[in-house]
């Protein structure tokens, strides 16, 4: 019997000389390891379509409780991630979240579609990488069922302020009256412009995600603030995020 899925490759690992395992992010079975046999040789059929950032519809068959690849007819191979290796190192990053994040069995469209867009976009080097990293970490977030309450104050309601409290743990805001004397610790200033940030990553409709632009003034305040909310919900720190952030040395990209 004959599966066929649509699927993004998030990472190859090579077994033996000719075969690979895939991890493949799917639109209906949720993240799935494949097994590709013989790809690894010259001029082997499915080569382009083994590889990471390959996305796919893939005709697999199943044996033994492993999905083994068939064919696949590509979709769309993002070639262009590996030839920067500052992009190349922030899809990692990417990746790698969605790694820990995903399970077999429970699909999550929009968090395909999130990754497809942001390699789109990675790819195109029309946006800042930081930029396209705060975007992906919160709406990813938000996408899992981790979004943070931004309607307001979480104890008068107050909508705006010149200067808002973002509670990382619990994923609330407060203003400065109803903070009161709590622990500064885990919590983020937000002035007017930082908040209509993170309100639109978290809030909006994908289709008007990407038009999000931001002054390179605000760029590193986004990304720290976005950064340190995925780390502290997940309670887990990021190898790839290092090394992408080893070769921005604190530059905005």
């Amino acid at each position: 019997m004959l599966t066929t899925l649509k699927g993004l490759v998030l990472r190859e690992r090579s077994v033996g000389e000719n075969d690979k395992f895939l991890d493949i992010l799917t639109d209906c079975e949720g993240l799935i390891e494949v097994s590709a046999k013989g790809v690894k040789k010259q001029n082997a059929k499915n080569a382009s379509v083994s590889q990471a950032y390959c996305y796919a519809e893939y005709c697999l068959s199943e044996s033994k409780g492993r999905y083994i690849l068939n064919s696949a007819e590509p979709i769309r191979v993002f070639y262009d991630i590996g030839t920067d290796i500052e992009r190349f190192a922030l899809a990692s990053y990417f990746s790698e979240l969605l790694l820990y994040i995903a399970t077999q069995e429970k699909p999550n469209n929009e968090v395909l579609r999130l990754m497809l867009n942001s390699l789109h976009f990675l790819c195109l080097k029309n946006r800042e990488l930081l930029l396209l990293k705060s975007i992906f970490e919160l709406r990813l977030m938000s996408e899992i069922g981790l979004i943070p309450n931004l309607i307001g104050c979480c104890e008068c309601m107050k909508y705006s302020a010149p200067q808002m409290l973002f509670d990382l743990k619990g994923g609330r805001l407060y203003c400065e009256d109803c903070f009161g004397s709590r622990d500064l610790h885990g919590v983020e200033l937000l002035d007017e412009k930082l908040l209509h940030f993170i309100r639109h990553i978290a809030l909006t409709d994908m289709s008007r995600l990407f038009s999000l632009s931001a002054k390179k003034e605000y760029l590193l305040n986004l990304s720290n603030i976005t950064e340190r909310y995925v780390e502290i919900q997940l309670g887990k720190h990021f190898s790839t995020l290092d090394f992408f952030k080893s070769l921005t040395d604190g530059q905005i990209l």
